[in-house]
């Protein structure tokens, strides 16, 4: 099992379904529409003996929490927890006695009324407008400015992100020119690290705030990357300057 405790969200599969219900309500679908969709997506789960219970126990009571109740779902719900399919799956009797708990608990919560539909807004997704092969200048916190090429992008229910190769090159202020820039640019190295697994590859998530998005210019320069994606680390926003900092020494 891809469970970490006994709670209902303490499970891979259970904490996916609220998050990905959640997002397609945000995103206009009906609870019926969106009920359709995990299905289908999940259609494998559905047929795992292990898995279906946890599917079913987690939509149920995430309908239940948004106010946006199916009923086939709750009656699927409830006859798990009452027909004893879900503890089938814990062995260990101490652990099967606190998950029993736990299904009480929700089997109650099932069979009362829920809450008022409450409002999901939409997830707002990244949408990574870079091209493959282009220059991205990155202000240090120093202020010095440094050298991402975009060598590729990769898409989840997040969005759309760059991946980016660092190159070798710091300054005081970003390089300029066309042509002869473009020319030094191509001759520059990547830097892998030499800690960290050697790093060499990043997805860089674009900073929100406008002060934030001062740090990143794009150059409109192109040259060749010198790797394709594969095996990159992510280096989400709030922990970027840490992260340039631990694995490429600098800042």
């Amino acid at each position: 099992m891809g469970a970490w405790g006994v709670a209902i969200f303490s499970d891979d599969l259970a904490a996916d379904i609220r998050i990905e219900f959640r997002e397609l309500i945000g995103d206009g679908l009906t609870a019926s529409e969106a009920t359709a969709r995990l299905q289908a997506e999940y259609a494998s789960s559905l047929d795992d003996p292990d898995q279906m219970p946890v599917f079913w126990l987690a939509l149920a009571l995430t309908q239940w929490k948004l106010g946006r109740v199916e009923e086939s779902v709750r009656r699927q719900a409830v006859r798990i927890i009452d027909d004893g399919i879900d503890l089938a799956r814990w062995g260990d009797a101490k652990s099967r006695a606190r998950r029993a708990v736990v299904l009480a608990k929700a089997r109650a919560e099932l069979m009362s009324a829920p809450p008022p539909a409450k409002r999901v807004p939409r997830t707002v997704r990244e949408a990574n407008a870079w091209e493959v092969g282009e220059t991205i200048g990155f202000q240090l916190l120093s202020g010095r400015w440094t050298l991402l090429r975009v060598i590729g992008h990769h898409t989840d229910r997040g969005g759309r992100f760059a991946i980016c190769e660092l190159l070798d090159w710091v300054g005081e202020k970003l390089p300029s020119g066309e042509r002869p820039l473009r020319d030094r640019l191509a001759k520059l190295r990547t830097v892998r690290s030499k800690s960290s697994g050697g790093v060499s590859q990043f997805l860089f998530q674009e900073p929100k705030a406008a002060k934030e998005k001062a740090r990143i210019v794009r150059l409109g320069v192109s040259t060749p990357p010198q790797q394709k994606p594969s095996g990159f680390t992510v280096l989400a926003w709030s922990i970027v300057d840490r992260s340039f900092e631990e694995i490429f020494g600098l800042r």
